[in-house]
């Protein structure tokens, strides 16, 4: 065999030799524990009346309603793909369905809060 050198520690775990170590670490874990359980039943608050229920809403903003008004995701995909073509980094805040199957989407600039209107015919070309 190959001696390195070392000499291997051969006492049994729990012995008296390694008695100041084991119980030391474990009276240490017992007492942090403790004083964990303790600052935990001193420091607990208990709720008074149950939470008041969240109802979701709508988002707020116009919705469908008002004369030819349709849902943002009733407009037609090439209208969209038009509009995001047209008008890139924005995106349409209302949308009308008008006469002979016009679309008339508002939407206004990034960092701006005048809205502006661009028209579409329902293949997707821009009526200007």
């Amino acid at each position: 065999m190959l001696d390195d050198g070392v000499a291997k520690d051969r006492a049994a775990p729990f012995s008296r030799k390694h008695a100041k170590y084991w119980v030391t670490v474990t009276g240490g874990m017992i007492l942090i524990g403790v004083l964990n359980v303790a600052l935990g039943w001193w420091l607990y608050e208990p709720a008074g009346d149950p939470p008041e229920r969240l109802v979701p809403t709508a988002a707020p903003g116009p919705g469908p309603g008002s004369e030819g008004e349709i849902g943002l995701g009733e407009i037609p995909v090439p209208v969209m793909r038009s509009f995001a073509e047209s008008f890139p980094q924005r995106a349409p805040q209302t949308a009308r369905k008008l006469a002979n199957d016009i679309y008339e989407l508002t939407f206004a600039a990034p960092g701006s809060t005048l809205s502006e209107k661009a028209r579409f015919r329902a293949d997707g070309t821009l009526i200007k």
